[in-house]
């Protein structure tokens, strides 16, 4: 039940050099911003089996954790597009 995916960047990973490396860039898009849409998608899952299941002790910490990973995506995915090559973020 994959809810939420990790968007291409809108520049290429060489666009933001010399400012920023692009193995920097890779790493984190590929790497960092990927895992916050894994753990966002993983932790939906484990909510509607927790639901399922009726273990409702468990909700509130799962929200929290899918809050935490929700938030990094939205925030990465605006970072991503507040930054250009071209002089414009």
């Amino acid at each position: 039940m994959a809810v939420y995916s990790l968007p291409e960047l809108p520049y290429d990973y060489s666009e933001l050099e010399p400012v920023i490396n692009p193995q920097i860039i890779e790493l984190h898009h590929d790497k960092h911003h990927a895992a916050y849409v894994k753990g966002a998608n993983d932790t939906l899952e484990q909510l509607a089996e927790a639901r399922d299941k009726e273990q409702w002790g468990s909700i509130n910490g799962l929200e929290k954790n899918l809050a935490f990973h929700l938030s990094g995506h939205i925030l990465h995915s605006i970072y991503w597009h507040n930054m250009t090559g071209s002089g414009g973020g």
